[in-house]
């Protein structure tokens, strides 16, 4: 085979792992500039891989393996990288102005990288040996993230995160293992040698992925961390973070066979997953409460592509790519908000929100937008990502009625968010990097809105 097929991995992997080495030497803790340096190193690196992916994707490099079939590179594989370090750039250039005073900022910089390292592989992987490896790089990257901060609520927050990693961890090692026997493969396949053994092996994987991605009933973890984190550290783990657990399993039941305990499982956690975290969410003021709640909702939308792989598959995928990249977006801009309303009224409660429309109206678009692609509001973003999602589920109307219900319900405590931006009440205007990629993320989503179902048909074409 060519070198050229293995460009799109060899590229973005040499870049980012030179630069998560580099960017430790560059800076010593003391230096602005060097900081600077170093986030611009890890912008460019990041972005420069952005553009490789989505030139070889668009050049027609789909459809092959590499390296004895441990990489497929395939459609899905494409998005699911290219929205890992779409989300990254984002979230990198959110720190900037938070992690100068860091002295360990460095090293915040470089696990950010290294998660994106492992999620590219994840985003490709065929075979059990590529997900486990890569699993332990992004989630060891990500339980440092958490706990980088060295405060006490952060570390508290980490520790709990770790544990409950561990838990999935053990519990996807019996899952894979169960998974080899039964099917006598390292590579995913749709060839069955003990059926019984395989059903319990799917259970055990998606257990330990539901875990990771903060479902009902294994979100324990989940309010705690994004809580109690460093902000910024959190704006990462819910966006990025959130891959670790979505990609890998997306893997698992895209290329070995679905079937109906797959179904039952998804289908249970996804309505349990948008009820408890609907119910959760209310009765909190907390903004970064709410987004945390909420986001166990969201999961539940997600779910719902999973489980209609067997029933409405091009559909589902399209639409659990889609929704991933909107929910990620949303939640780096949203969490870098909450971090700069709180250096400024010293409070996340919901009442720091007031003033904010007449002191600084591009903030108050960012929030707005933001809120309203979470709620999926035509024509924002993450408005499509439902749609495709809800779209997929028409087999089982039932379904369809209580996720609709459910997206309808989250009005009850995404609009005081915006009604509180609205009200009047002393904001002082302030500049920050969390600031500006709010906007950016606010401005993405409406653009990403607007072309989505421009190429809607050509991805469910491809994923067909």
């Amino acid at each position: 085979m060519s070198i050229d097929y293995y460009l799109p991995i060899l590229i973005p992997s040499i870049l980012i792992l030179f630069s998560s080495i580099l960017i430790l030497f560059m800076d010593n803790g003391i230096s602005t500039n060097r900081f600077k340096n170093s986030v611009l190193l890890s912008s460019i690196s990041v972005g420069i891989s952005l553009i490789i992916l989505i030139y070889f994707w668009a050049a027609g490099f789909v459809k092959y393996t590499l390296f004895s079939n441990s990489l497929l590179i395939d459609v899905p594989g494409y998005f699911f990288s290219i929205t890992a370090f779409s989300i990254g750039i984002l979230a990198i250039l959110l720190s900037k102005d938070h992690l100068e005073s860091w002295r360990n900022r460095s090293s915040m910089l470089s696990l950010m990288l290294l998660t994106l390292l492992g999620l590219l592989y994840m985003s490709f992987a065929d075979s059990i040996v590529i997900i486990l490896t890569t699993w332990a790089i992004s989630s060891a990257a990500s339980y440092a993230i958490t706990m980088l901060r060295k405060d006490y609520m952060s570390v508290d927050a980490g520790v709990k995160y770790l544990i409950m990693g561990l838990v999935s961890s053990s519990i996807m090692i019996i899952g894979f293992a169960s998974y080899l026997i039964s099917t006598d493969s390292l590579v995913f396949t749709t060839s069955v040698i003990y059926p019984n053994l395989f059903f319990f092996a799917i259970s055990f994987i998606s257990i330990a992925f539901l875990f990771k991605m903060g479902a009902f009933p294994f979100q324990a973890w989940l309010p705690d961390v994004y809580t109690y984190a460093d902000r910024i550290s959190v704006a990462f783990i819910s966006s990025v973070g959130k891959l670790v657990g979505i990609i890998p399993l997306f893997r698992v039941v895209y290329l070995s066979d679905p079937n109906v305990v797959e179904l039952t499982i998804f289908i249970i956690v996804s309505i349990a997953s948008m009820i408890v975290g609907n119910i959760t969410a209310f009765s909190r003021r907390d903004i970064a409460a709410i987004l945390s709640f909420s986001s166990i909702t969201q999961i539940g939308y997600i779910l719902i592509g999973f489980a209609m792989f067997t029933i409405s598959p091009a559909i589902a995928i399209v639409g659990i790519l889609v929704q991933s990249l909107a929910y990620g977006i949303a939640q780096v801009g949203l969490f870098g908000i909450v971090s700069h309303v709180e250096k400024i009224t010293g409070t996340s409660d919901i009442s720091a929100l007031r003033g904010i429309s007449s002191q600084d109206k591009l903030l108050a678009f960012a929030i707005v937008i933001l809120i309203l692609s979470l709620l999926g509001i035509p024509p924002i973003f993450g408005f499509w990502g439902k749609l495709f999602l809800f779209e997929s589920s028409f087999t089982y109307p039932w379904l369809t009625i209580i996720a609709v219900l459910n997206s309808a319900i989250s009005a009850g405590y995404y609009v005081p968010i915006v009604r509180e931006v609205f009200r009047e009440g002393e904001f002082a205007l302030s500049k920050s990097s969390e600031r500006d990629i709010a906007i950016v993320s606010a401005i993405l989503s409406i653009l990403l809105g607007i072309v989505i179902p421009l190429i809607f048909q050509i991805l469910v074409s491809q994923v067909g």
